[in-house]
């Protein structure tokens, strides 16, 4: 049957609310045909029809995700092709909130999950964070341990990229959903169509997540385990099989022989995951020069480098060793932390204090635009230090000269330095906030683990200085605070604060 058009008599909210649920259709589309993967798996492992709890953790999701979708399919189509930007940042958020909620539904029927643990687990995956509510890991039957995996993988690719490529939006309210989305082809442009755009940044994504399955495949893992961190390292989440992360074939060796080649297959893809993939398109035209023409880039390789070389001579004045084996758990740690991975072949909070303070600003900063990797992004630390030294040099030269700051040749307008501050403000005011109530709320935390958890949460990082254990044991205000700032991390602040401001769905115009 067809819907009729929205019309545009209605109150401004209420179009705009129908406008938001209509174009939830395609993503739960989406979720629900990947609720069916971790079914198949069951029943392969099962060699026949699979246990109760998992099929039914799986099965009723899949069915009121469908449901769902047919429902709002009937709602009154929008009369006109284009969105607003205030239109499309709110369908964003309702997006991710959307499939933080459906996605809980089978860690809590299939793995009998707490409702707040269960949400904290899908909102960390599907925004890539990979702090994780679950213990015992390793014992977790695979199709749990598959759906992990599939939000990590299915958040790194975008959930606006899905409406783009199953949905109709095309155009300008592609280019506002792709901006709104954080945009993976936001620094530098893969094409002029959008909806090409997206499709190019999907065909890198999968040969990503193609290329790391067959070279740990090749050097030792097990198939699973090998997709699996394949998956969840090209959407940088760092989500693994295994409760020791990666340093679970580190302590097998006679098991995996080729630990250390692991360990290095999963840096380089570390990192290519925190790159803007229109760096990565251009290196596959065979554009060598993408990997240090750009700002972002040399700061990139400077962070890498010089990071790897302060943590690796602190651990090793401190805790004495080889250096050679210091320099590699260096490397890794700088690679998972400037991506945003959260892997980890030793616990991060083992590290001594100057490393571990040194992680916090890495944190902060993140990988590259146009990347899945988080944190605030390196090139609004490069605006940021561009304006510094313009400022500085304002005050060194006579009034009348005019000085226009720069980056690769390209002048720096004002609103990409206003927006610049105003992320990085926000970061300050939700990581002073957050952990003054995280420490209000568990007094015996230390100032360090309390700050380092919201740290991890909006810099959608991961493991924090605090061991699994103490972050499931926290109250439930401190498990909210971190899904707050994990959202916000992901979809970088400013839509989440539109989709709960009023203004934004009564005023026209925007």
């Amino acid at each position: 049957m067809e819907t009729k058009p929205l019309s545009r008599r209605q109150p401004v909210w209420r179009r705009r609310l129908t406008l938001v649920l209509r174009y939830q259709v395609p993503v739960l589309l989406a979720l629900a045909v990947a609720l069916w993967l971790p079914i198949f798996l069951a029943a392969w492992d099962a060699r026949g029809w699979p246990s109760p709890p998992i099929f039914r953790g799986f099965l009723l999701p899949s069915i009121l995700s469908f449901a769902l979708a047919g429902l709002l399919s009937r709602l009154p189509a929008p009369d006109t092709p284009a969105l607003s930007g205030v239109e499309a940042l709110l369908i964003t958020t309702a997006a991710w909130i959307m499939t933080g909620f459906v996605g809980a539904l089978p860690f809590i029927w299939g793995n009998g999950t707490t409702p707040i643990d269960a949400v904290f687990e899908s909102v960390s995956g599907f925004t890539t964070a990979g702090t994780t509510m679950l213990t015992g890991i390793d014992q977790l039957p695979r199709a749990i341990l598959l759906w992990r995996t599939l939000t990590q993988w299915l958040g790194g690719l975008g959930i606006l990229l899905i409406v783009l490529l199953v949905g109709r939006a095309q155009g300008r309210s592609a280019y506002a959903l792709l901006s709104a989305e954080g945009v993976k082809v936001d620094s530098g442009r893969l094409s002029l169509n959008f909806r090409q755009a997206a499709i190019r940044f999907m065909q890198i994504y999968f040969l990503l997540t193609l290329l790391q399955t067959i070279i740990t495949f090749l050097l030792g893992m097990p198939f699973f385990d090998a997709i699996s961190h394949a998956m969840t390292t090209v959407a940088t989440g760092g989500f693994s099989p295994h409760d020791e992360s990666i340093a679970f074939y580190r302590a097998r060796p006679e098991q995996f022989p080729l630990f250390l080649l692991i360990e290095w297959a999963v840096v380089i893809f570390m990192i290519a995951g925190s790159v803007n993939f229109y760096i990565l398109f251009r290196l596959g035209k065979g554009q060598l020069s993408a990997l240090w023409d750009g700002l972002e880039m040399r700061l990139l390789w400077l962070m890498l480098g010089g990071g790897t070389l302060l943590v690796s001579l602190n651990t090793w004045l401190v805790d004495g060793g080889s250096w050679l084996e210091r320099a590699n758990q260096a490397l890794f740690e700088m690679a998972s932390m400037i991506s945003t991975t959260g892997y980890e072949t030793s616990f991060t909070g083992a590290f001594p204090p100057f490393s571990k303070a040194f992680f916090f600003l890495v944190m902060i900063v993140g990988g590259c635009a146009g990347s899945t990797a988080g944190g605030i992004k390196i090139i609004r630390l490069g605006v940021l230090g561009k304006f510094l030294t313009h400022e500085s040099r304002r005050l060194r030269t006579p009034a009348h000269t005019v000085l226009v700051p720069r980056i690769d040749g390209s002048p720096i307008n004002d609103a990409v330095f206003r927006q610049s501050v105003f992320i990085l403000l926000l970061w300050l005011i939700y990581i002073g906030v957050g952990g003054m109530l995280v420490m209000a709320m568990v007094p015996d935390l230390a100032i360090g683990d309390a700050f380092s958890t919201v740290f991890t949460a909006i810099g959608v990082f991961g493991p924090s200085f605090i061991s699994v254990a103490e972050v499931i044991a926290l109250p439930i205000g401190a498990k909210v605070i971190f899904i707050i700032g994990m959202l916000a991390g992901r979809l970088e602040i400013l839509p989440l604060l539109i989709f709960f401001n009023p203004a934004a769905w009564r005023r026209s115009g925007a």
